[in-house]
């Protein structure tokens, strides 16, 4: 399928998602901070990003405006994913462009929906 740059600061998250998203055929590269996740993205060239948006070093909107900012790495779609209940958190979110937002806990199946929505958008 694809490269997936996974950024959950949680161990037990990041290592169910990176299952999931294994099972669903895509490569994966994983990070659990926001400085790290840069490093990641400039070495691995992902197709996408699945990407927590509270983390230490930093929040998801830092590492996104980073990634669209970046002349090393092109913008990519973003799967953006929080335990937050926090409203104003999706529509920022959906401002990046061919992003997505999913509330945990989410399924494999709303995974794997907001991932082939995301590559359909940028890649069409």
């Amino acid at each position: 399928m694809g490269k997936i740059l996974l950024v959950e600061d949680d161990k037990n998250i990041c290592k169910a998602l990176k299952i999931r998203l294994d099972a669903m055929g895509h490569e994966v590269a994983m990070a659990m901070d926001a400085s790290y996740a840069m490093d990641v993205a400039r070495r691995y060239r992902p197709d996408m990003v699945v990407l927590d948006i509270n983390l230490p070093g930093g929040n998801g909107f830092m590492v996104a405006d980073r990634i669209f900012s970046s002349t090393e790495i092109r913008a990519m779609p973003i799967v953006f994913i929080t335990a937050s209940k926090q409203r104003e958190l999706k529509s920022r979110a959906e401002r990046y462009r061919g992003s997505m937002f999913l509330e945990k806990p989410f399924s494999s199946l709303q995974l794997s929906e907001a991932i082939d929505t995301c590559m359909s958008r940028h890649y069409g």
